[in-house]
């Protein structure tokens, strides 16, 4: 019984009878987007009419299963398919748009991939809609900085209701306008969602509700990445001290109440 190879085998075997190198190669070979590659391989899902057509002198049995010789016509040598690398690596396209953390950023109507993220296919859940996007802004500090990088899933319809409350999703409504915020769940209840910051300047970064109606897309975020640590201590600290101070003010004014008080002698 033969044994096909991933797509992503698949099509580097592809590259290797065209020798080719990069995806963008072989995107613009089979006439699709560089996004069409990177989805193909993410979903373990390909258009074999497509990649069939370039297929006219390439022996079908060794693209599917890397078995024999890779042209029609050579002579068959039948030989153990090589495990591929990157079998367990499931590539995450990146976009150019940038979600905003705090008044929302204006999204184009056709997002660019600019590249992918490899990451191992345990970490992902199955063939679902994933993207990577960049964060931008500063409402999220200290738990998300800005210019790290979010790895979210989009979710169906029908699990809106499961949103879980204070988990950190990306947002985009019908105005084309994208968020990443710390959620509260009111659609059942109420019919909209609660979006909140993690900065505490909640002067500049307030809590704001989006009804369901002008919901679009909900992403989960189940991965971030950043060059940066985050410091929450830093923040702690710095609240602690906050409230040290706050307390000895008031001993002090409680203290010259006490002596308004006091009887004169």
């Amino acid at each position: 019984m033969k044994t096909f190879s991933s797509k992503e085998e698949i099509l580097n075997r592809l590259k290797q009878a065209y020798n080719i190198q990069k995806d963008t190669e072989l995107a613009s070979l089979l006439g699709v987007s560089k996004s069409t590659i990177s989805n193909w391989i993410s979903r373990n899902s390909i258009d074999y009419d497509r990649v069939f057509s370039l297929c006219e002198h390439i022996n079908i049995d060794w693209l599917l299963t890397g078995r024999g010789s890779m042209r029609n016509g050579d002579a068959v040598i039948e030989q153990e398919p090589q495990p591929a690398e990157n079998a367990n690596i499931v590539h995450i396209p990146i976009v150019d748009i940038s979600v905003a953390a705090g008044s929302g950023f204006n999204n184009p109507d056709y997002i660019e991939e600019v590249d992918s993220i490899a990451m191992p296919a345990s970490m992902i859940k199955g063939r679902k809609d994933y993207l990577c996007i960049r964060v931008k802004g500063h409402s999220m500090i200290p738990s998300i900085l800005d210019g790290g990088y979010l790895v979210v899933r989009m979710l169906d319809r029908s699990e809106w209701e499961g949103i879980r409350d204070n988990y950190v999703y990306v947002v985009t409504d019908t105005e084309g306008k994208a968020y990443v915020k710390r959620l509260k769940n009111r659609l059942r209840q109420h019919g909209f969602i609660v979006c909140m910051s993690d900065n505490a300047d909640k002067l500049n970064f307030p809590n704001f509700n989006i009804y369901e109606e002008n919901l679009h897309t909900i992403w989960y975020a189940e991965w971030y990445f950043s060059a940066k640590i985050p410091n929450i201590q830093e923040v702690f600290y710095r609240k602690q001290a906050e409230l040290e101070e706050a307390v000895e003010q008031l001993k002090e004014q409680f203290q010259e109440f006490r002596n308004t008080l006091k009887p004169n002698i």
